[in-house]
């Protein structure tokens, strides 16, 4: 079975302000060690599809980087979003796309901003995953177990009871239902019952399994399919692009497909995950000091405790502060308290309602 995969890497990662920036966010970024989350990204499924089966889908500004990133990739395989339209007609320009070269095979969407530790583990569940995709013509997700109460996911309701293993290692489970992200109540009640899992946004279906369902559920994506098939590797792609998008709704591929699909599996997963959301999310996974500071650059610390610090192009001296974080650019600081890291997303709204484009 021939697999492609598609890695969605247009986002602009507002809440790593001020190092993720328009045409440099945090999947272009190096959060942890030499790769950029989007090389990693691309290492891991490396073993599963070539570089001529690889597509990424990016915006205007972040083409050069998506490229450079990965010279390996045809350039054609780079496709450029006109503007931001969510993840259904992301993933419907490139299974049509795909579809130009064959619907015979079977597609892999990832995000391009994601860590994931235990390799091994998650590319032996994305096989199975590709395995039942096939078999069961089934749309497949890849659910993450819940280590803690967490009202920032959304979660997949699942029936432990619809083990499906004939032919992997890793079982799928029929899904009931898509949650939206919960109260912290909620959270606790589904952490308990053990039957959620939260949603990663990794997808794995054939492709025309996947055209069906994007034909029936996105609106005027089947007046386009053809088109766009047709023009893909040509000029005219662009122009077709372009006018599908200025039509099409801006809506995620769970609403748009998934909480409609009668046919919908999950596996639970066997490997570490984060969706890297915050600098409070980079202090947890990063290495840290006897002190507790995590620290990246010429930073120097004095009776300083559980801090994030990261210094681009300055000395940064700290005397007797606990929890913070602090990230300095060539030019921008940011000063937070732990914990409240998600909302430098409002200070990227702020800069942007002044029309302070050199900030974002």
């Amino acid at each position: 079975m021939r697999v492609f995969a598609v890695i969605m890497a247009g986002g602009v990662g507002s809440r790593f302000w001020p190092k993720s920036r328009e045409a440099t966010p945090k999947q272009f970024q190096h959060v942890f060690g030499d790769r950029t989350l989007y090389q990693r990204t691309y290492d891991r499924i490396s073993e599963i599809v070539t570089p001529e089966n690889t597509f990424v889908v990016t915006n205007k500004v972040q083409r050069e980087a998506a490229s450079m990133q990965l010279p390996q990739l045809p350039p054609e395989n780079i496709i450029v979003e006109p503007f931001g339209r969510n993840t259904a007609p992301c993933i419907a320009v490139a299974a049509s796309a795909i579809s130009s070269i064959t619907e015979d095979a079977v597609m892999v969407v990832l995000p391009s901003d994601h860590l994931i530790s235990q390799e091994e583990n998650f590319v032996a569940q994305l096989k199975d995953a590709v395995r039942l995709a096939d078999k069961e013509r089934a749309l497949v997700t890849l659910g993450i177990r819940p280590t803690h109460p967490e009202t920032g996911f959304g979660y997949i309701h699942f029936d432990p009871h619809t083990e499906k293993k004939e032919i992997v290692s890793h079982a799928g489970y029929n899904v009931i239902e898509f949650k939206e992200k919960p109260d912290m109540e909620t959270a606790v009640a589904f952490l308990k019952s053990g039957d959620y899992l939260w949603n990663s946004g990794m997808f794995i279906w054939r492709v025309d399994i996947i055209l069906d369902e994007l034909r029936r559920n996105l609106t005027h994506f089947s007046d386009f399919h053809s088109p766009l098939k047709s023009s893909f590797g040509n000029e005219d792609f662009s122009k077709q692009l372009e006018e599908f998008y200025l039509r099409v709704e801006s809506i995620s591929v769970d609403y748009a497909v998934m909480e409609k699909a009668k046919n919908v599996l999950t596996i639970p997963s066997s490997f570490t995950w984060s969706d890297v959301g915050s600098w409070d999310e980079v202090y947890k996974l990063g290495d840290r000091n006897n002190e507790g500071n995590s620290i990246k650059g010429d930073v120097i610390g004095i009776r300083s405790l559980n801090n994030l610090i990261w210094a681009e192009e300055k000395l940064i001296a700290l005397v007797g502060v606990e929890d913070l974080i602090v990230v300095e650019t060539k030019d921008a600081v940011l000063i937070c308290k732990r914990g409240e890291s998600q909302g430098v997303k409002e200070i990227v709204e702020i800069l942007r309602k002044q029309d302070r484009q050199d900030f974002v």
